[in-house]
């Protein structure tokens, strides 16, 4: 993606966030942002990883989701990744894309949640294609940088 096609994706997202608020409330802005995701994430996952050997561990899986599909949905890799081994895993984006046009204040930190509840849904979707079954939740303390928690569900 060149810097024109980024600018799209972002106005595209900011769109949508303002689409749900208008026509649907507030308290539903995330919900459908990360259906949304989930169904991105699934599809995008299936068609980039459909000609490759699946990996067998879930640390490898994860790892995965923070380069390659990082790089595919941010023209960048996430900046860190942390687990605890027992299925908790925490991804950091430093300057997160859908953070970095955002305001630092009280008020719009606390609007953060529906910035990144579309990555959310991504991440989710493709864990899901993967066979992990899991949550994610993020977590936004300073502007632009974003955590994002994956709790894998024991099957």
């Amino acid at each position: 993606m060149g810097s024109m096609a980024d600018s799209l994706f972002e106005f595209f997202h900011h769109q949508m966030i303002l689409y749900f608020e208008e026509n649907f409330g507030e308290d539903q802005i995330q919900y459908n942002m990360e259906k949304i995701g989930y169904r991105v994430g699934f599809s995008l996952v299936e068609k980039a990883t459909k000609e490759e050997a699946r990996f067998k561990e879930n640390v490898e899986i994860v790892k995965y989701i923070c380069k390659d599909l990082w790089q595919m949905l941010f023209r960048k890799q996430a900046d860190n990744l942390k687990t605890n081994h027992t299925g908790t895993f925490v991804i950091q984006d430093n300057r997160f894309r859908f953070l970095n046009r955002v305001s630092q204040s009280k008020q719009y930190l606390d609007r953060g949640p529906m910035y990144s509840s579309f990555t959310c849904g991504v991440v989710r979707g493709a864990l899901t294609n993967f066979g992990m079954p899991c949550t994610v939740t993020s977590e936004i303390n300073v502007s632009p940088t974003c955590k994002f928690q994956i709790s894998i569900q024991s099957t």
